[in-house]
């Protein structure tokens, strides 16, 4: 009845765990997907302030630099007004410039000159008001010399000895200012709106040909957290509302203009902030189809040469931000090189100087077409060779090209061949070389916008060259502070830094592999240091290879731990498998624990995780050597008796002269009761921490080169793993006086699956 009793009971809590486990996930699945929509929607915010930020900054300089150009152009009115010369020719030397389009000069008696001739706008202006308004823009207006035609306008007055003589005025088209940014709009895949905060009339409305006014979104159904009065009176925020065309969020950020009483406003639909990938690759595709048509028909060459210029001034802008951080970023020359490769359309890029500078990008997908070893030796240094040829004496810069044509076959054969051997069949690059003929060469393999990316790599060389010089020699301190001097990894300073680099980043497809070194110590005690450090120098090197483009470090003597980004985890188990097989021929042998996570949470929990599967294998590794170990000993006639649970009351009480100690601990609790009491473990027959007690006894006692195995085994989840397994979790290990232990422990609980009571042996 009791056994039955139990049965139920365990029964119903393995309901009550499934039902709580099923809420749990459900939970995680909703705190998941919200966390993802939350996301979107903070990058939606962000992207939309920096734009923002942008469309303002383009016009605050655009309406400036105008408003310059009507003072330039009132002090030269001024100067006619005081020769008593007609303005005429100040009319027929205008020409549009920025946004203005014309020009006219409102008389004290309110009439009004232009190129045109002089109109007479009494009852529409007064001089005095507009006089005393002085330096002005103002928002959508109408045109007082036409047909009522909507305009901006922008007024300088003009000033002899400090009194008014007249106004300037300055026309600027709502076509003219309209097409500009909508345009600019456009490219950002979003809508612009620009008013005047006095009147509310928009300047810019990109979804009307006729600009409404800012009162159009008062009731508009405005979300949780928005209101049309924060929108309308505050300088600046975000707001979201349902708009009446399409039903959907619209998300906003709005600011206002500086030295300017306008306002701004970028919006993005509800669709476009959170549509799935591939659904933004197909409607891109449709837009850059319609794209392509459009310049097809309206002037193709032109503008796709104005697109070409834009982007490659971007491009180059872009580079140059990376490489002004890279003493804060190190993986922009790594970005920067991609943006490169990227732009060229090309296999690789790549950057080295004669100071062994060397720095390579290949797409992923081609990681067997990368040149390494001596090709990549042979490579560089012909390209050297080529640069010499156009060094004038002074600093210099350059440009080559190199394709395997009947030329180079005659003037370089082995070159040539080369080239084809490893499908090369393009090489441009920049050179630039200094007085003191330090050269850098910066190019890619394979560009298939040849034209293009010699004006790029021209425009960037320099600083590349400039800012690798100043990362190597400004930045030295920290590079041997963050690398170990031996192996060439990095070290626990570069480590500490990093993981919080990860745990902000996040990064997916996140794994941590943690390498512990077997024999370190016997290898130097059997042959000495230099054996030793040989034998630390090819692990890291074999790491090196196999994990190519992660991060690497030598956390201690004879340990290594490796983080690799964006990749699988069979690639990853893979890798250390390839990792394992590259130490075999040098009889190398290493323990190995791995975490993996989809998403990095948290780094020195992974790094928890991968150190106790490193144990795990470290006791697995030294168990399996006392295995073969016994297999020897009964070669030579030593007799080994497997002893089961039943049968340790008997063998405690006749074999007692071939233990040393005998505990039973609770793996619960953590507390111990010696059976059989040894001399060197303590003096209290019940211990409340054996684990406390053990530690103490493995930094007294055991012989420092099986520290880090015997520790192991305070990993109680480990040791629970192995019972459930079928094992005897047993290591054999020396004491500092040169004897020999061996540690098995047994488990005393009937039920292997859940492991509580256990017994420590520690046979002589």
């Amino acid at each position: 009845m009791a056994i039955t009793y139990e049965r139920k009971k365990q029964k119903h809590s393995n309901i009550l765990y499934t039902i709580i486990t099923a809420i749990l996930i459900c939970a995680v699945f909703l705190a998941m997907v919200t966390s993802f929509y939350t996301k979107a929607e903070g990058d939606a915010y962000e992207m939309l302030h920096i734009q923002t930020k942008q469309i303002k900054d383009d016009l605050t300089l655009q309406l400036k630099s105008d408003r310059e150009n009507l003072v330039t152009m009132a002090s030269f009115a001024a100067k006619l007004y005081s020769d008593g010369e007609s303005y005429n020719i100040m009319f027929e030397s205008f020409k549009p410039i920025g946004l203005l389009s014309n020009i006219g000069i409102l008389n004290p008696d309110n009439t009004f000159v232009t190129k045109m001739g002089t109109i007479n706008l009494n009852g529409k202006i007064s001089f005095a008001e507009e006089a005393e308004r002085g330096e002005y823009i103002s928002g959508r207006i109408p045109d007082l010399t036409g047909d009522g035609k909507e305009l901006i306008r922008s007024a300088v007055p003009i000033k002899v000895n400090g009194k008014t003589i007249g106004i300037l005025y300055g026309v600027i088209p709502l076509d003219t200012i309209g097409e500009k940014y909508n345009n600019m709009a456009k490219k950002l895949n979003a809508q612009l709106f620009v008013y005047d905060k006095e009147t509310g009339k928009f300047v810019i409305d990109t979804l009307d040909k006729n600009p409404g006014e800012l009162s159009n979104f008062k009731d508009r159904e405005y979300n949780n957290g928005y209101s049309y009065e924060e929108l309308a009176n505050n300088e600046k925020g975000y707001s979201s509302f349902k708009s009446i065309l399409t039903g959907e969020d619209l998300y906003i950020h709005y600011s206002t203009l500086e030295d300017f009483d306008w306002g701004l406003m970028l919006a993005r639909y509800e669709n476009q902030v959170f549509e799935e990938t591939h659904k933004i690759s197909r409607k891109l595709l449709i837009i850059f189809t319609l794209i392509i048509l459009i310049i097809l028909i309206y002037l193709e060459l032109i503008l796709k040469s104005e697109k070409g210029r834009a982007k490659l001034n971007s491009e180059s802008s872009t580079i140059r931000h990376l490489l002004l951080e890279i003493n804060q970023q190190h993986e922009n020359i790594n970005s920067a090189l991609k943006r490169i490769k990227e732009f060229s359309s090309a296999r690789s890029c790549f950057f080295a100087d004669t100071d062994g500078e060397d720095h390579y990008y290949i797409r992923p997908s081609l990681k067997e077409k990368r040149l390494l070893g001596d090709e990549r030796k042979y490579f560089i240094g012909e390209l050297f060779r080529y640069a010499a040829k156009i060094h004038t004496g002074d600093s210099s810069t350059g440009f080559m090209r190199i394709i395997p044509n009947g030329h180079l076959l005659q003037t370089n054969p082995e070159l040539y061949h080369f080239l084809l051997n490893n499908s090369i069949k393009d090489v441009s690059f920049a050179i630039i070389t200094d007085k003191n003929n330090h050269v850098s060469i910066l190019g890619t393999i394979n560009s298939r916008r040849s034209s293009d990316i010699r004006k790029l790599i021209e425009d960037v060389v320099i600083c590349f060259s400039i800012a690798i010089y100043n990362k190597k020699h400004l930045n030295r301190t920290e590079l041997a502070a963050t690398t170990d001097s031996l192996t060439g990894a990095l070290n626990r300073v570069a480590y500490k830094k990093d993981i919080l680099m990860f745990d902000k980043e996040k990064p997916e497809e996140f794994s941590c592999i943690y390498i512990d070194v077997n024999e370190l110590h016997i290898r130097n005690n059997k042959y000495g240091h230099a054996a030793g450090d040989e034998m630390l120098i090819y692990i890291a090197n074999s790491l090196k290879e196999v994990f190519f483009g992660h991060s690497i470090y030598r956390m201690g003597g004879d340990e290594f731990l490796v983080f690799t980004k964006k990749i699988s985890q069979n690639d990853v188990k893979q890798n250390i498998e390839t990792f394992i097989e590259q130490l075999k021929p040098m009889g190398y042998n290493v323990a190995i624990g791995m975490s993996y996570r989809m998403q990095n949470t948290n780094c020195e929990e992974m790094v928890r995780d991968a150190e106790i599967r490193m144990y795990e294998a470290k006791a697995q590794y030294y168990q399996n050597k006392e295995q073969i170990s016994i297999s020897e000993d009964k070669d030579k006639n030593y007799v080994y008796t497997k002893t089961g649970i039943r049968e340790i009351d008997t063998m405690i009480s006749v074999m007692k002269e071939h233990y040393n100690g005998i505990y039973r601990v609770s793996l619960e609790s953590d507390n111990a009761h010696r059976i059989l009491m040894p001399a060197y473990l303590g003096y209290k027959e019940d211990e409340e921490n054996f684990s406390k007690l053990l530690s103490k006894y493995i930094h007294d006692i055991v012989h420092p080169d099986f520290n880090r195995a015997v520790m192991s085994f305070l990993n109680y989840d480990a040791i629970k793993r192995q019972i459930s397994e079928g094992k005897t979790p047993s290591i054999t290990y020396k004491k500092t006086n040169g004897e020999t232990v061996t540690l098995s422990v047994y488990n005393l609980t009937n039920d292997k699956d859940n492991v509580k009571d256990t017994l420590w042996v520690f046979a002589k």
